[in-house]
């Protein structure tokens, strides 16, 4: 069944691997010639992961040689393997569900322009490549979430990813265990197109009628030996059956039997699966391609996201909306232009720590003491501005934000160096915070800030003119660089959204500018004490909101937290440096959170022992959750705490207008975080039920 060349491109002899006592591999020998598949089989115990993991670098042999294209290499480590062109795709296969096909294949090696920003393009350009070689056609796109693939899908997807690194050899770890018959022929038929390419394959499996249906050689393997090797046609089923279990066979090869498995691979039913061959892998490479589509598919495909409860910021838009109705009906005020600046002034403080937050939690951890760090960071800028010290309002602003980023790190290196639960490495950070807070703030119990430009940070106000200005500069650009990504994705090939649709959104953000703006500037003081201008805080949120964004999704940082509170252990096998990622993360989150906590001695115009940073904590998760970033990391977007913290300024302003107390108010924000963990639940069930 040989189709490529038969150079031997690994040779093992003599290797051996200890456990203490345990005797794993003794002395085994195994050759492995390239542009063939090689099934390693024994049974449960046999060291067939052990000596995988020692090719891999996993293991490192305790004695015994690898020899590599005729030259004896020493395999230390999984990044020694992948030098070499190694690659292991596991039963569990190692693929991060919340990310899409691309994302997946180039986790870990990503390419970028200019050494930070991802380029998008070029990896989609390469992962489609990869897919239509192998002909893999059953994908509707390269940008589908791996979450909602078959098994199948999700197998041809760990494979792709682990050839197209100018790999030499492939190890498949139970490519077809727990899959149906027909994804099991379409796996199947990748391994040997592997082979046909020149690689070499070991394929481990309990399954024999598989292993022979792809098989060139076989290597047998009982209690860590080698017991039996050669090519296929000196074996049968049952012959291997007693090898595995008694480690010898008198029987001779039964090619009636073996021929079964080999009629089922001559007769096309692996080579070729239904809806795959040449025809399909062309209409693969060219469905598409650089074709924007109609807006009325541009609509169904959102449609068909969104009924797979992929449905964004979809249900907080609707209930901001409902709350609005609400209490607009009871009090025709708060829609008013002054109730909904203030609005937007009350939940900046929710807004910007609560990105924080969400930057946390993306990564499937939590951090509690965010609230009394902000209070930490306000505090201390509002004493370095007073006649004592005397500093200017810029200095005290960034030794804040300093010291917050300090604190950032020393919680992250507990939870990431220290493997210390987050939940109590925050809560404890949250208590002791709250006690330094208290201390530098003295029994004074309220300090004021004695500087115009820190108080004005939430309490002063563009001129209407420059309110415009800042509005024509956002939209403007943002519309370059829709028409400039769209442009580039037509060039290179891909699809992009129909021209309407872009021009559709172009539209729905002026129009959003305009309303702004109108809102902004209208006058909302009194006769006596005009007042009109954007507040200075909602162009602060802006750009903390626009850093965010394109960090986390147009960086190497941001893919890697996503990877991480997706499948962890798959993004270590990635070679990601999890305990770097985590700790940077807690300083991004305490950084942000600064900027929050000086947001807050802004409004207050100072800053007091009253400051209430567990509450405020409570709050911002909330806020998060709420505007939709899961609780079990892996999904969300810094724009989700801004929505959520709107919701929740317009429930407390909203309810204050109608004259409810805070016990109601608490109960009804309750609830809507209910709420909102429910459809995170729900949402995430689904998406297990689907695959």
């Amino acid at each position: 069944m040989a189709t490529g060349a038969t150079e031997c491109l690994v040779r093992l002899r003599g290797i051996e691997k200890h456990f203490g006592a345990v005797v794993a591999l003794a002395g085994v020998d195994l050759d492995i010639p390239a542009g063939q598949v090689t099934a390693l089989v024994g049974d449960n115990g046999a060291g067939k992961s052990v000596l995988i993991k020692c090719i891999a670098g996993t293991y490192e042999p305790d004695a015994g040689t690898i020899l590599w294209e005729g030259r004896e290499v020493r395999i230390r480590n999984p990044r020694d393997a992948a030098q070499l062109g190694i690659e292991v795709v596991y039963q569990d296969l190692a693929l991060c569900d919340n990310l899409d096909v691309v994302e997946n294949m180039f986790l870990g090696r990503e390419r970028v322009i200019g050494g930070v920003v991802l380029n998008e393009d070029d990896m989609e350009t390469a992962a489609t490549k990869a897919l239509a070689d192998l002909r893999v056609t059953t994908l509707q796109s390269a940008r589908e979430p791996v979450a909602s693939l078959s098994g199948g899908q999700r197998q041809s997807i760990a494979v792709a990813k682990a050839v197209m690194w100018n790999s030499k050899l492939v190890i498949l770890d139970e490519p077809t265990a727990a899959l149906g018959v027909a994804q099991t022929r379409q796996v199947l038929s990748l391994v040997r197109r592997l082979a046909e390419q020149g690689l070499a394959v070991v394929m481990i499996s309990h399954n024999l009628n598989d292993v022979f249906a792809v098989a060139d050689r076989f290597a047998v393997l009982r209690l860590g030996r080698m017991v039996a090797s050669g090519e296929t046609d000196k074996f049968d089923p049952q012959m291997v059956v007693e090898l595995m279990t008694l480690g010898h066979s008198d029987r001779k090869p039964d090619s009636t039997s073996r021929s079964r498995a080999e009629a089922i691979f001559r007769s096309g039913e692996i080579r070729k699966p239904e809806g795959q061959g040449e025809d399909a892998a062309e209409r693969a490479r060219g469905a598409g391609a650089g074709r924007p589509g109609t807006v009325g598919d541009y609509l169904r495909a959102q449609w068909a996201r969104i009924a797979a409860g992929q449905s964004g910021v979809l249900p907080v838009i609707i209930g901001a909306i409902a709350i609005a109705a609400i209490f607009q009906s009871q009090n025709s005020r708060f829609l008013s232009p002054g109730n909904l600046v203030n609005l937007l002034v009350q939940g900046s403080v929710f807004m910007l720590i609560g990105m924080g937050e969400a930057t946390v939690l993306l990564l499937g951890e939590t951090d509690l003491a965010l609230g009394f760090i902000a209070g930490i960071s306000g505090t201390i800028v509002t004493i370095l501005v007073q006649y004592g010290f005397g500093w200017p309002w810029w200095a005290a602003i960034l030794a804040g934000l300093g010291v917050a980023v300090v604190l950032g790190a020393f919680q992250g290196t507990l939870v990431a160096r220290l493997r210390l639960p987050s939940f109590v490495v925050t809560l404890a950070g949250l208590l002791g915070f709250q006690g330094i807070m208290i201390q530098l703030l003295g029994t004074g119990g309220t300090i004021p800030i004695r500087d115009d430009v820190i108080n004005n940070l939430a309490n002063g106000t563009l001129t209407p003119m420059g309110g415009w200005v800042l509005a024509v500069i956002v939209v403007a650009g943002y519309a370059l660089y829709s028409l400039w990504r769209d442009h580039q994705r037509r060039t290179a090939g891909l699809v992009t959204p129909p021209m309407r649709m872009t021009l559709l959104k172009l539209c729905g953000a002026a129009l959003a500018a305009l309303v702004l703006v109108l809102l902004v500037n209208a006058d909302r003081g009194v006769p006596a004490f005009p007042v009109s201008g954007m507040p200075w805080v909602v162009p602060i949120v802006f750009t903390v909101l626009v850093a965010m964004s394109l960090l986390v999704g147009n960086t190497r940082f941001g893919r890697y937290i996503y990877a991480i509170g997706g499948n962890a252990e798959a993004a270590r096998r990635a070679g990601i440096n999890l305990k770097l990622i985590r700790t940077v993360a807690f300083m991004i989150a305490a950084l942000i959170a600064g900027i929050g906590g000086i947001v807050y001695a802004s409004r207050l115009r100072s800053m007091s022992t009253s400051f209430d940073g567990g509450t405020i904590v409570l709050y911002v998760v909330a806020s998060a959750v709420i505007g939709g970033t899961s609780m079990f990391g892996g999904r969300g977007h810094p724009l989700h705490p801004v929505l959520g913290g709107l919701v929740i300024a317009a429930i407390v302003n909203g309810m204050a207008l109608l004259g409810l107390p805070a016990a109601i108010q608490l109960m009804a924000t309750a609830v809507v975080l209910l709420a909102s963990i429910t459809v995170d639940v729900v949402v995430r069930r689904r998406g297990e039920t689907n695959r």
